[in-house]
């Protein structure tokens, strides 16, 4: 079944979604009562042009890349763990 909203209501989903940058698409539709994809087609059929993808604060933008720098430090971690195996299982020829 699907639900109908009012135009009324879209708007202010949109406003609600574009003003609160520092909460996720999906919190925000969470919270509205609505799925995330529902509410990022209005944010896109109301601003042309734009997109949900909302500005990121520098703090974000940093959180983001340290993220980011931290996996790929795990995921080196993980090589070297298993390289230390195998060597240690197949000395020097």
């Amino acid at each position: 079944m699907v639900k109908k909203f009012s135009t009324e209501f879209k708007q202010q989903s949109v406003d609600y979604a574009l003003s609160n940058a520092h909460l996720s698409l999906a919190d925000i539709a969470n919270h509205l009562g609505i799925g995330q994809s529902t509410l990022d087609r209005w944010v896109r059929q109301i601003n042309p042009g734009k997109t949900s993808k909302r500005e990121l604060t520098a703090e974000q933008q940093k959180i983001i890349a340290l993220e980011k720098e931290n996996k790929e430090l795990k995921m080196a971690n993980e090589i070297l763990k298993k390289a230390h195996v195998y060597f240690i299982n197949h000395p020097s020829r």
